[in-house]
């Protein structure tokens, strides 16, 4: 999981700077520095959106941001081990997918005959 810092710098390059990562997001630049230095956290929501601009999986981000909100709590520990399987579970459902096979043509089987896909997944 990569820091709140990170994920601003990556949307802020994205974007050609803070300034316009800020007009982007409808906030003030001063509170980019805000976010990005730790002095003001951000919301799940707020992360989501930065991982959408940054080109991040935004339930990553989600689960960072609240990770890091509850840093220095006795629920960070709990949270951390709690959304942690969550991430991994993620990486590793998405490594499974990328590599079981040829996903496009996954895809337009699944768009062709959505009934017969659906059979056999109840099979398995």
């Amino acid at each position: 999981m990569q820091s709140v810092s990170a994920l601003i710098d990556k949307a802020s390059e994205v974007c050609g700077g803070d300034a316009a990562l800020a007009r982007r997001m409808g906030i003030s630049k001063a509170l980019i520095s805000l976010m990005r230095s730790g002095e003001r956290g951000i919301t799940p929501g707020t992360a989501a959106e930065l991982a959408d601009i940054a080109g991040d999986d935004a339930r990553e981000a989600v689960i960072s941001a609240v990770i890091e909100g509850a840093k220095g709590t006795r629920r960070e520990g709990v949270l951390r081990e709690i959304l942690g399987k969550a991430v991994a579970a993620g990486v590793a459902g998405l490594l499974v997918f990328s590599y079981s096979g040829d996903s496009i043509s996954a895809t337009e089987s699944i768009a062709k005959n959505d009934a017969s896909v659906n059979d056999s997944i109840h099979r398995i």
